[in-house]
């Protein structure tokens, strides 16, 4: 059974209580998010034991700016899930600086002056689930920058300066993340890849 959504004025009473660090108010909150901030860590985490690592840090962030939080949407639920959005994914890619994946990888050759063209590929009918299992199958440099790009849509300059790397890198790997994964769903799922035709 999936979490009812609140009220707006049930969420104001819940932040206000949070900011004077009142456990219930925290525990509310944590409850509320916690499937949300999950699915956004597991995306760039794939042990289970990391990712709740992660989560945490990510919510004792949260807890400790809340005061600082604005509205910046219609509904304050979606404001909050952009920010959770945002600190959760920051607090992934802290823990990969940590790992220093990044030696570990493939070389990223850098491509400033142009971005891979690639074709598209259908997915109408696979499941969320299912394409998330295709994106972890993907090299963490690769995943990364899909993930953020695509689904958390950061710019190439936000990612750039998030992952410590070129813009042309994060094109790059973008592109290279688009071929892999569509290689991935050609093999696995039977999903046919489309080449652009010359008219």
């Amino acid at each position: 059974m999936g979490v009812s959504i609140l009220p707006e004025s049930t969420l104001v009473t819940i932040i206000e209580g949070c900011v004077v660090d009142d456990r219930n108010s925290q525990k509310r909150f944590y409850k509320y998010f916690y499937g949300f901030a999950y699915t956004v860590c597991q995306k760039y985490i794939s042990s289970h034991d990391d990712t709740i690592e992660i989560l945490n840090d990510g919510f004792l962030r949260i807890f400790k700016d809340l005061n600082r939080f604005e509205k910046r949407q219609d509904s304050l639920e979606s404001s909050l899930k952009a920010w959770i959005r945002r600190v959760m994914v920051n607090a992934s890619i802290d823990k990969l600086r940590k790992y220093k994946l990044k030696k570990n990888q493939p070389h990223e050759h850098d491509m400033d002056h142009a971005e891979i063209s690639t074709p598209d590929i259908a997915v109408t009918n696979l499941s969320y689930q299912d394409l998330l299992k295709c994106i972890e199958q993907l090299s963490p440099s690769y995943r990364n920058v899909f993930n953020m790009h695509v689904i958390d849509g950061y710019s190439h300059e936000e990612i750039a300066k998030m992952l410590g790397i070129s813009i042309g890198s994060s094109k790059s790997n973008l592109a290279k993340a688009r071929l892999n994964l569509q290689k991935i769903l050609s093999s696995e799922h039977n999903y046919k890849i489309y080449e652009p035709k010359a008219i």
